[in-house]
């Protein structure tokens, strides 16, 4: 049954908490080390003095690195779900990949009906992913510094760190900007756990048939909320 007679259930809220202080950890990492980047954030150190600085970001890396690890048991299904789509790439997320960019261009290029996560959240989650290991990895490496390992391998860990912070940073950018301006209807998932059933369907057919299967919703409804969204 829909849920208000117009959306679909699709996270759990303690997945949405754990994707929000993910990002909120991770956005708290990037402006903690801005200072050592670029003179223009200097004043920080001004503000906030280098050493709690730098505890700050040890903090915030340790809340980066256990929320992942404390959701998987919080919630352990959203995870699952996650990991499970992102090795099942398959050719429908290919079409997808290479029909995107005419989407974006406001056109409609017919997509292949898509599952619980379309081709290309499938390259977000798995980029993002493979970058946070490099992060959280580097980081430790940083942190334990030279006292504790050789130095060759924390001067090889600051510009390996310092890259896959900034390409991550510009994948999360990407994401928010498609998430919250291309398509607003998606982050309503990340906040109240649903998504309108009328999106669901013209995005995430495969998946809007999967829960019609397995009689969490019906066809008539999915149908009656295509129709009102038109």
């Amino acid at each position: 049954m829909l849920i208000n007679k117009e959306y679909v259930p699709r996270h759990k809220m303690a997945f949405a908490v754990c994707h929000w202080m993910n990002a909120f950890a991770f956005f708290m990492l990037f402006l903690t080390a801005l200072p050592l980047y670029s003179d223009s954030f200097r004043f920080m150190y001004h503000i906030f003095g280098d050493k709690t600085l730098m505890y700050a970001h040890r903090v915030f890396g340790v809340v980066f690195i256990m929320t992942p690890i404390i959701g998987f048991f919080m919630a352990r299904e959203g995870y699952m779900t996650m990991i499970k789509e992102v090795f099942r790439f398959g050719k429908k997320d290919m079409e997808f990949m290479q029909k995107f960019p005419i989407e974006l261009m406001g056109k409609d290029p017919h997509m292949p009906p898509q599952g619980f996560y379309n081709g290309g959240e499938k390259m977000n989650i798995a980029l993002q992913l493979a970058l946070s290991v490099v992060i959280a990895v580097t980081g430790v490496i940083l942190w334990m510094g030279d006292s504790i390992l050789p130095a060759t391998i924390t001067a090889y860990a600051i510009p390996v760190h310092s890259i896959a912070a900034a390409v991550c940073f510009a994948a999360a950018l990407g994401h928010i900007y498609l998430a919250a301006g291309v398509n607003p209807d998606s982050l309503h998932g990340m906040t109240s756990g649903t998504i309108k059933a009328s999106y669901a369907a013209h995005h995430h057919g495969a998946w809007v048939e999967e829960l019609i299967a397995e009689g969490v919703v019906t066809r008539e409804e999915i149908a009656q909320a295509e129709k009102e969204h038109h």
